[in-house]
């Protein structure tokens, strides 16, 4: 499942810093006899140590609600690379980190020169030294905290995906339909739209099987160009076709509607049956209801398969029928649902 869900809000240097002054501002001392010069020492230092308790909790509870990179499933990590790199996130926690330490540092320090403070007026003034000294290193800090605010806003909107149920992957150019036919088959509900690269996040939506439940993906479009050259929204597509899919559905546009060539479409699928042998790989041409004879025996040429299913996710003709002969045919599907039923309830 997404190991980010536990992400909250970041809040900015600004926000922690109003909370914990307002919070320290309200400090109040019982009544005393001490000397005034005593009292209000006192009264700084635990505004102070206010100061302390609300900053570096926060500040902690940042960095240790991030889970440990090296130890979630590869697609989560993929994903999270795509919004901001690993690294970058790393360098930014480790700075929120020492930022701490020094802010630490600096109320104890501070706390040490106030016990030694001979009226009221040098205690108010080496606590707004300290106020002073925190404000700068948290203004070092806000850049990185706002990395984190991002990262964290984004990862916890990851899909979770159960890994041990059975998915399925629908890829394909931007518009050939892929939203559509999960919208069809499935409880998810990503949006549909005429212009390409609509969908820029992965949708989970679930559909029943015989013994279980599986899962099938929207995932972004993809284009016909090298791995490398793949942009962020497009390597989503690939760590889930990559790490997650059991059967990969390709759907072909013989059409042109879509707006790209149909030589382009069948290297994309020749591409990823040749980068993911492993993985099961159906092809299905949509758009049936306005498809000709000829651009469908077009495309069954070009991927060399006379028996290619045709489809249309517009009238839903064909839809689930193809989608159960595909889930037959599939023997990872098969082999995953008899590992579940083995499996002591």
């Amino acid at each position: 499942m997404n190991p980010f869900t536990g992400l909250k809000y970041i809040p900015n240097t600004k926000e922690l810093l109003d909370v914990a002054f307002a919070r320290a501002s309200k400090i109040t001392l019982p009544k005393s006899k001490k000397r005034p010069y005593v009292r209000a020492r006192e009264k700084e230092i635990a505004k102070l140590n206010k100061v302390d308790d609300i900053l570096t909790s926060r500040l902690e509870e940042v960095v240790k609600r991030f889970p440990n990179f090296d130890n979630i499933h590869p697609f989560y990590r993929t994903l999270a690379d795509t919004v901001v790199t690993i690294d970058d996130i790393r360098q930014a926690l480790a700075s929120v980190t020492s930022a701490n330490r020094i802010i630490r540092n600096i109320i104890k320090e501070s706390n040490h020169k106030l016990r030694r403070a001979k009226t009221p007026s040098e205690a108010r003034n080496l606590r707004a030294s300290a106020y002073g000294r925190i404000s700068s290193v948290m203004r070092r800090i806000d850049s990185r905290l706002m990395v984190i605010r991002q990262a964290a806003l984004e990862y916890r909107r990851f899909p979770s995906v159960n890994l041990q149920l059975p998915v399925v992957v629908i890829a394909g150019f931007p518009n050939v339909g892929k939203s559509s036919l999960v919208t069809i088959l499935s409880t998810a509900t990503p949006e549909v739209a005429e212009y390409p690269f609509t969908t820029k996040k992965i949708s989970v939506g679930h559909i029943p099987l015989d013994s279980a439940e599986g899962q099938i993906l929207d995932v972004p479009g993809l284009l016909d160009r090298p791995m490398a050259d793949r942009n962020p929204i497009e390597q989503r597509a690939i760590a889930a076709i990559q790490y997650l899919a059991d059967v990969i559905i390709i759907l072909i546009d013989p059409t042109l509607t879509c707006g790209y060539e149909l030589p382009s479409q069948v290297a994309l699928f020749n591409e990823i049956r040749r980068t993911f042998p492993e993985v099961e790989l159906f092809p299905v041409i949509n758009k049936m209801d306005i498809a000709s004879p000829e651009e469908v025996q077009r495309a069954r040429n070009l991927i060399d398969l006379n028996d290619i299913p045709i489809i249309s996710t517009l009238t839903q003709e064909g839809v689930e029928h193809v989608f159960q002969e595909i889930l037959g045919e599939s023997e990872t599907i098969s082999k995953k649902l008899q590992t579940l039923q083995d499996q002591p309830h």
